[in-house]
């Protein structure tokens, strides 16, 4: 018998991670607010890292459960619109797992040290105010990569539930009573 849905803690793992996305984005946009040094500003920096790093624990986990687990048969023939969908869903793995590391590297390299669980991580690069620039500039370009990335993802599902009519968004969604 074939899986028909993605197994539960896989949908945990997709809306939670959804989740941290949003959290991360939201505290990140609200850091602009505030005046630099303040302590709120400060504190919008600390969450988003936090989040970053759950994003980063969630993302791999999730990885785990779908080796685990395994993913319901693709619903769409359409050889293109397969390697789209494996395409796009690696894009989204890649970044979501790269951008903490690029965060990690350029506070690294402003000279500030990067706590992870209450530990402190070993400096994976120099000081160095060049590295810092340039590893910012492309975690906030990917970062923003990643929002149209999502969005897109999310216009495709909607697409596919209300034009193509098929059950793709649904086996994402929890449902009571349903077989597996």
């Amino acid at each position: 018998m074939t899986i028909q849905r993605y197994h539960p803690v896989l949908i945990f793992f997709h809306w939670f991670i959804f989740l941290l996305v949003v959290l991360a984005l939201a505290s990140i946009e609200l850091k602009g607010q505030f005046i630099k040094g303040s302590p709120p500003r400060e504190l919008c920096k600390t969450i988003h890292g936090y989040l970053g790093q759950l994003i980063f624990m969630s993302v791999v986990l999730r990885l785990f459960a779908k080796w685990y687990f395994g993913n319901p048969p693709s619903i769409d023939t359409n050889t293109l619109m397969n390697f789209l969908r494996k395409a796009m869903h690696t894009l989204l793995y890649c970044l979501l797992l790269l951008l903490p590391i690029l965060g990690v590297i350029f506070l690294q390299a402003g000279d500030k040290s990067v706590n992870w669980l209450g530990w402190d991580l070993p400096n994976l690069v120099p000081s160095n105010p060049d590295m810092k620039k340039t590893f910012k500039s492309a975690h906030e370009w990917l970062g923003n990569a990643l929002y149209y990335l999502i969005g897109l993802h999310a216009f495709s599902a909607i697409w596919q539930h209300y034009v193509l009519k098929n059950d793709t968004l649904q086996r994402m969604l929890y449902r009571r009573n349903s077989p597996s």
